[in-house]
């Protein structure tokens, strides 16, 4: 039991790299296919990057040939009985228990103070493509096939797909990606704007981030989780209420250390240091 607990806790993984945090699925030998013990491995890494002080961007990455190839459907996934399985009352309230506890995990990815940024290669299928889509953008290599299969399966995408994926690439391409359950390129991803770059191969896509990490962490944490926290409040409110709360944030900073820095860095022509105070 103990050897089991500790393998399901290496099945996602975290580190920090300087002011750059790493969320890495490592299931490499099943693509990443998401089960129940992944999932909640996933949201052990996501609670220790939301307790990272010093992380100022997240990066969530797979191990292996793929990013994540989706719901594992193999009978050891405690899933496949609670979707196959004779149905009662039980049955019903336990998957929704289930699925209710998944959706938390990707929310809480997606209000991560960090910025955050999907790397993907190979598969970013289904459930794969639901966690990418918590993430504040997403890149990945031209090798990368998308889709979200489950209405193939008889299935309804549940863990979130349906409702991020419109906002990021409108109604008409999220319906028709969901009805169809087909799959597509990197370059259609990019066409309509479910990724924001498309690389070569892994490697360089890897090295770009990096530098895009790196450009993020450089400015002021808090003007740039700042500008996290107005775009997560837009989502659900009116314009007047999200320009009040526009309004509210950006005064919270002001004055600050870092603002100080920030001018005289620009008058002196240098880069600044900022320590987030």
């Amino acid at each position: 039991m103990a050897e089991q607990e500790e393998k399901q806790k290496d099945l996602v993984t975290y580190h920090k790299e300087g002011f750059l945090g790493f969320i890495t699925l490592n299931r490499a030998e099943k693509r990443n296919a998401m089960n129940l013990a992944l999932w909640d491995s996933l949201n052990s890494s996501i609670e220790q990057a939301e307790a990272d002080s010093e992380a100022r961007v997240v990066i969530l990455k797979g191990e292996g040939k793929s990013f994540c190839a989706g719901l594992d459907l193999s009978p050891e996934n405690e899933l496949i009985p609670m979707i196959t399985g004779n149905p009662s009352a039980a049955q019903k309230v336990t998957f929704y228990k289930t699925v209710k506890k998944i959706q938390g995990y990707h929310t809480k990815l997606e209000r991560l103070s960090q910025p955050t940024i999907a790397c993907l290669h190979g598969h970013c299928l289904g459930a794969g493509l639901e966690i990418a889509l918590c993430c504040d953008f997403r890149v990945c290599s031209t090798e990368t096939v998308f889709g979200l299969p489950e209405a193939t399966l008889a299935i309804i995408t549940d863990v979130g797909g349906l409702q991020r994926l419109p906002k990021v690439v409108g109604q008409g391409h999220a319906r028709e990606i969901a009805f169809r359950g087909h799959r597509f390129d990197a370059q259609h991803a990019r066409e309509i704007n479910l990724v924001n770059h498309v690389y070569p191969d892994q490697a360089a896509m890897e090295a770009e981030v990096l530098k895009i990490a790196q450009e993020i962490a450089s400015n002021p944490p808090l003007a740039v989780q700042g500008a996290k926290d107005v775009f997560l409040y837009n989502e659900n409110v009116p314009l007047d209420q999200a320009l009040d709360f526009n309004a509210a944030r950006s005064s919270m900073i002001m004055p600050s250390e870092d603002i100080f820095e920030a001018f005289t860095a620009y008058m002196q022509k240098r880069k600044g240091n900022f320590k987030g105070a």
